[in-house]
């Protein structure tokens, strides 16, 4: 079996010089047309001064005997080097949004040792040596046939880089430890981005009040607030401010209580954020929040799992069945049957918000 690729680090100054030269193809016939927008841009930028990798460069290299003149032409990456092209040549400045820092300056802008980072940035390289065109369609037919399909979250992670995608994906990553140490979401669900389209549903609740899941709804929030998220540092501020205040309440009995599924801890999160800042469109009085609570009001959550396992005792038992209050068999309900809609999380919440207000009368 003969290797008909090689990879290899070449820096983007390797890329500048090779272009300067005209030994470099970046419109081949292989490339999809589409244009990055400014935002786009600026991500990516943005990635390469953090040091952090970007996806591999596909790159078809052939050497004329004759003339020995060595032509490489990018069969996969076209967007990314023109990007770093045109930023070197001041095209675009890096956005704010994406780098307080570096933020509205242009790369001449850059003191010294950032524009030597920048040059000295290496991509990951796949060589094709001398491959004709036919082969090279083969490779990329192969390389989809492995694909997995992008689910709803990863489509909106490629399509926006704006306000509130960046906010996202901070408190996302931010939170990493205690989505993972509270079982809320698997290693697995956090590669596939279930997190960030949870941290989004949560910051659309603080943002505009409690909604249902909804892709459509989702979708329309990333569009609308991809330029502005105004408002964004209290936005993010208040959030950690109640995921903290959720972990102090819960403590080590998160990780195997009820709550740590979505369908619960998005309602607790809702109820603490209301009673904390104050959210729209919900009754219930706001308490004083004091941490010397937080014990009486882990007692009092520790009744929402106790209720789920009488009512799950009740299906075969009548007598347990009757002596279920009302109110707790419409929380229950909601728990159990059609939990993404609106109607349903404001009645959680409103219930989670009764029990912490009769937990200080107590």
């Amino acid at each position: 079996m003969q290797q008909r690729f090689d990879t290899r680090n070449y820096s983007i100054r390797d890329f500048e010089e090779w272009e300067s030269k005209g030994e470099l193809v970046l419109a081949a016939k292989f490339q999809r047309r589409q244009v990055w927008s400014d935002k786009a841009r600026s991500f990516l930028l943005d990635t390469i001064i953090r040091g952090k990798p970007i996806p591999k460069i596909y790159m078809r290299q052939d050497t004329n005997p004759k003339t020995r003149r060595t032509t490489r032409e990018i069969v996969d990456g076209q967007q990314r080097l023109h990007t770093v092209f045109l930023f070197l040549k001041d095209g675009f400045r890096i956005s704010k949004t994406h780098n307080e820092d570096f933020g509205g300056k242009y790369f001449s802008q850059l003191d010294d040792a950032t524009q030597r980072d920048i040059l000295k940035y290496e991509f990951v390289v796949d060589l094709l040596q001398d491959m004709p065109d036919q082969e090279v369609h083969d490779v990329f037919a192969r390389l989809n046939t492995y694909s997995i399909t992008l689910n709803a979250q990863e489509l909106r992670n490629a399509r926006y880089f704006g306000e509130f995608k960046t906010c996202v994906y901070s408190l996302s990553s931010e939170f990493y430890k205690f989505w993972e140490t509270n079982n809320i979401f698997t290693d697995k669900q956090i590669l596939r981005m279930a997190e960030a389209e949870f941290v989004s549903e949560l910051l659309i609740a603080a943002t505009v009040g409690i909604r249902a899941k909804e892709k459509r709804l989702i979708d329309k929030f990333y569009k609308d607030y991809d330029d502005q998220y105004t408002g964004r540092k209290s936005y993010e501020k208040r959030f950690s401010d109640t995921i903290d205040a959720v972990g102090g309440i819960m403590g080590d009995t998160l990780p195997n209580s009820a709550f740590r599924a979505t369908r619960l801890f998005y309602p607790l999160f809702c109820a603490i954020y209301h009673l904390k800042f104050e959210l729209r469109e919900l009754r219930s009085p706001r308490l004083a929040f004091r941490a010397s609570d937080y014990p009486k009001w882990r007692v009092a959550l520790e009744q929402v799992d106790a209720l789920i396992e009488r009512m799950k005792a009740a299906e075969d038992n009548p007598d347990e069945a009757a002596s279920i209050l009302s109110a707790e068999r419409k929380f229950y309900d909601a728990y159990n049957e059609w939990w993404v809609h609106a109607d349903r999380r404001k009645l959680m919440t409103e219930y989670i918000c009764k029990l912490l207000a009769k937990a200080l009368k107590d």
